[in-house]
C-alpha cells in the first residue's frame, strides 16, 4: 500500500488509533476526527502511519498513528482533481477549475490539500470564507522554468494560493519560497525535519539542517 503525505486516511473508528498519549475529548465528539486523518510528514515504521486529526477550530489538532491494517480507504489529493465539478456551489470552485485547466495544459500532477482537500474527500464541511487554498504539486525533479511559469500563473488568480511542491525521496518546498530564494536558500521539508537548501548548477545543495 503506497501512502504519501497529505493523503487522507479513512478508518472505522477512533478505537483503532495507535495513540501514545491520551486522546483529547474533542476527538470523540467531532465528525471530522472520528473517521478521518491526514498523513503527516514523518517516517513510517512497522506499518504505523502518522496521521493528524482535525477538530472544529485551528487549536484542535491531534497527532497520532493508525496501523495499515486498520485503514479503510486512502484518498489522494490527485484523485480529488477528478471531483472538482461536484463542488460548483462552493466558493473555491472557480479557482480549482482554473488550476485544473491550466495544469492540464502543462501536464502537471497536483491536488487540493488543507481544509478544502479534506472537505472534498470527506464531504464534511470544514471550510469557511477565509479558508486558504492549499495545493500540492508533484514533480519528479527541479524544473526551474516550469516552476516559474506556475508561479506566474498563480499570480493571475484572484485568490491566495499556497503551493507546496513535492519531489519523490527529497521532500517538499513552498513554491513562493523557492522562487524568491532558490539561489540563497529555501526550506525543504523532509520526513526527518526541515533543511535549508539552494540550487547550484541545477542541483539541490544542502546548506544547513535545522
Amino acid at each position: 500500500m503506497e501512502i504519501k503525505v497529505h493523503d487522507i486516511i479513512k478508518f472505522s473508528n477512533v478505537d483503532k488509533l495507535e495513540h501514545f498519549t491520551a486522546v483529547p475529548e474533542w476527538v470523540l465528539n467531532t465528525a471530522a476526527a472520528s473517521n478521518y486523518g491526514v498523513v503527516r510528514r514523518m517516517p513510517i515504521s512497522n506499518k504505523l502511519i502518522p496521521i493528524g486529526l482535525r477538530g472544529e477550530s485551528r487549536e484542535q489538532r491531534f497527532g497520532t498513528y493508525i496501523h495499515e491494517e486498520n485503514i479503510v480507504e486512502v484518498i489522494t489529493p490527485n484523485s480529488l482533481v477528478m471531483c472538482i465539478d461536484e463542488f460548483k456551489k462552493r466558493i473555491y470552485y472557480p479557482t480549482l477549475k482554473g488550476l485544473r485547466d491550466e495544469f492540464s495544459k502543462l501536464n502537471l500532477s497536483w491536488g487540493p490539500t488543507g481544509s478544502i482537500g479534506f472537505e472534498m474527500a470527506t464531504n464534511i464541511n470544514v471550510t469557511s470564507m477565509k479558508s486558504d487554498i492549499d495545493i500540492s504539486l508533484y514533480i519528479e525533479s527541479i524544473d526551474e522554468e516550469l516552476l516559474k511559469e506556475v508561479g506566474r500563473f498563480i499570480k493571475t488568480l484572484d485568490k491566495q494560493i499556497d503551493v507546496q511542491v513535492e519531489i519523490p525521496i527529497i521532500g517538499a518546498f513552498l513554491l513562493n519560497d523557492y522562487i524568491r530564494n532558490y539561489e540563497t536558500g529555501f526550506i525543504i521539508r523532509t520526513p526527518f525535519g526541515p533543511q535549508l537548501c539552494s540550487i547550484q548548477d541545477r542541483k539541490i545543495k544542502v546548506l544547513a539542517v535545522n
